[in-house]
């Protein structure tokens, strides 16, 4: 085992740039091309070596690195909406009665809403196909919530993900067909691509007034606030750190938005510091993260109980006295009503 996720540098951009033939267009937060690469690279350098101090619209971008080969990426957006609105639909549900035919309905409405301004973004989780498995996907996931625990006032009071909606074989969203389309006229992936870039298009286009979703065809309906096939592990490991939907979802496909409080992430929570010489004296029951402390030069790698603790702290390239982080994963999070 000798994964470790690290910030990317510029001397990494020919091995990124090898990733995007692998990379679903849907993954609308990864650069298409060098240049927007190169700029994304570019900008996250300028992130890491930014003085401590809350956000102000910061990309950081990981790198999976797995035998010297680059196989995955992550990311964290800061403070959304201070450069343009974040747009999402909020499910309310409203209740309707009628005393004289005592007749009550339920009604979903989906109200377009800029909630998550100012909050900080999970994104970019990728990994190629051929490397996924063997706890890869936890590592990159959850280096990104190590980083934050680093220096959570970077990040501010709360992060949110936006999990890929459910689409079809063909990549057509029930959802984007019977409301989308109606207002942009124009694909699914180029509305979500424009989305990007620009939001102010959303606000030009979309209607003011909420939307009605109980009269929306069945299929769209079925979809809002449902995770692609492909996107469920993700969510799942956001969901084991006490991320939960609060009935928000995407504007173009309906997937559900997770969010949890920065300080009541698990890891931000419950991550220990310690000298590297300290915790190699010590011994773990299960298998965990190890990450450097020092932000600017993080990296995290996994550990197991069997491992050779001094060489977990080579592999992250740190000396004995230097600061770490660890965290012990622990059994998902469940939510139980008391009879």
């Amino acid at each position: 085992m000798s994964h470790i996720v690290r910030p990317a540098t510029m001397n990494d951009l020919p091995g990124l740039v090898a990733l995007l033939e692998h990379v679903d267009p849907g993954m609308i937060t990864m650069p298409q091309t060098r240049e927007e690469m190169e700029k994304r690279v570019q900008r996250s350098e300028h992130a890491f070596e930014r003085p401590a101090q809350p956000p102000e619209g910061e990309a950081y971008f990981l790198i999976l690195e797995d035998e010297g080969r680059i196989v995955g990426t992550s990311s964290i957006f800061t403070n959304l909406g201070s450069q343009r609105p974040f747009y999402s639909y909020r499910v309310i549900r409203e209740s309707k009665s009628s005393p004289e035919t005592g007749i009550s309905v339920e009604l979903d409405m989906l109200h377009l809403v800029n909630d998550h301004h100012g909050d900080a973004e999970l994104g970019t989780l990728f990994i190629l196909p051929e490397r996924r498995g063997g706890g890869r996907g936890r590592l990159l996931s959850f280096a990104r919530l190590m980083l934050i625990a680093a220096e959570p006032y970077r990040f501010g009071p709360r992060i949110m993900a936006e999990i890929r909606g459910w689409t079809d074989d063909d990549q057509v969203s029930p959802f984007w067909e019977a409301v989308g389309r109606k207002f942009f006229h124009m694909d699914y992936r180029v509305a979500d691509a424009m989305s990007a870039k620009d939001h102010r298009f959303i606000a030009d286009l979309m209607p003011r007034f909420p939307i009605c979703a109980d009269l929306l065809p069945e299929d769209a309906r079925a979809v809002i606030a449902k995770a692609h096939d492909k996107a469920r592990p993700a969510r799942s490991l956001l969901e084991s750190q006490g991320f939960r939907y609060n009935n928000v979802v995407d504007i173009f496909d309906a997937g559900p938005c997770v969010e949890s409080f920065t300080d009541s992430i698990d890891i931000v929570r419950n991550a220990e510091r310690m000298t590297a010489k300290d915790w190699v004296a010590g011994k773990a029951e299960a298998k965990g993260l190890l990450a450097r402390a020092d932000f600017k030069h993080f990296a995290a790698t996994t550990f197991r109980p069997e491992d050779d603790r001094q060489s977990v702290i080579d592999r992250l390239g740190m000396s004995n006295t230097d600061e770490v982080m660890t965290y012990q994963f622990r059994e998902p999070r469940t939510w139980r009503i008391q009879n």
